[in-house]
């Protein structure tokens, strides 16, 4: 048995994504999706219309009448936004009680990764919601570890442990795999697409002759995301940057400082996802 099929024998259940987030995954790669069917799977999840309701008369769409059905907010935020709002509601409830894990912060930070990600991945021509995805499940394996070595885990502390490839050689003394392994095979295993497995696998190491952009994409993005959310100024963040990851994406520090600009509310509007 390889250390990581040992830790998915480990878990206690495999966390399984909701119906409605599945065939959203799968509709990444299409260019026709049957709207119809996904608005009738969100009225049948009451927590789920009640986002979306909320996202439809939130002062970002500047809406002068108050919308209280799911067909008109749909119509109105559009199909980006529902699966934005689809899959991370989804993810953030199947993984909603990780012993050791403050919940909400980790969502939060997931959430406002996504956002600076599809900025970021647009520029390289990437699928926005590809960018999206990686970006709010890139640390996903890290929850899957807490959960199949609890005790072990402990020694893992988000905010004061390590980081980067230091994290993944603490995981591997400690579980044989680490969280980038258990991130990418969570991907395979929930179908997501093969890029955004690649970027899961490889956002630490995105310089490695395996990683496609995308995995670029998510590690800048994660460290704005990080920056954002202390309170750093995006001069700061962008000064911040690793020049080698930046020409990887043939970018520059001006090519970024707009795209970080662009990003700096990400951090305050994430909360109506959670």
């Amino acid at each position: 048995m390889t250390p990581l099929e040992k830790l998915f024998a480990n878990l206690p259940k495999l966390p399984s994504i909701p119906r409605i987030v599945q065939d959203l995954i799968a509709s990444l790669c299409k260019e026709d999706v049957d709207i119809g069917s996904l608005v009738a799977q969100v009225k049948q999840d009451q927590s789920l219309s009640a986002r979306v309701l909320a996202m439809a008369n939130s002062s970002q769409y500047g809406v002068s009448k108050k919308i209280g059905a799911i067909d008109q907010a749909v119509t109105l935020i559009g199909l980006s936004a529902l699966r934005s709002l689809v899959i991370a509601s989804g993810m953030s409830r199947t993984f909603n009680k990780v012993e050791g894990v403050d919940m909400k912060t980790f969502w939060r930070h997931g959430l406002v990764t996504a956002g600076v990600a599809r900025v970021f991945g647009k520029r390289e021509g990437i699928n926005a919601e590809f960018a999206y995805t990686a970006g709010l499940m890139y640390q996903i394996g890290e929850l899957v570890i807490h959960l199949a070595y609890p005790a072990a885990s402990k020694q893992l502390a988000r905010e004061t442990g390590p980081k980067g490839e230091g994290l993944l050689m603490v995981e591997r003394s400690l579980t044989e795999t680490d969280h980038c392994e258990v991130g990418a095979e969570m991907a395979l295993r929930w179908n997501f697409p093969a890029e955004i497995q690649n970027a899961l696998r490889w956002y630490i190491k995105p310089l490695s002759p395996e990683a496609g952009l995308l995995a670029a994409v998510v590690n800048i993005s994660g460290h704005v995301a990080h920056g954002l959310e202390i309170g750093h100024t995006p001069e700061a963040v962008n000064e911040s940057l690793d020049t080698s990851i930046l020409a990887r994406l043939s970018m520059e520090r001006p090519d970024a400082i707009w795209r970080i600009e662009a990003c700096k509310d990400l951090p305050a509007a994430s909360d109506q996802f959670l």
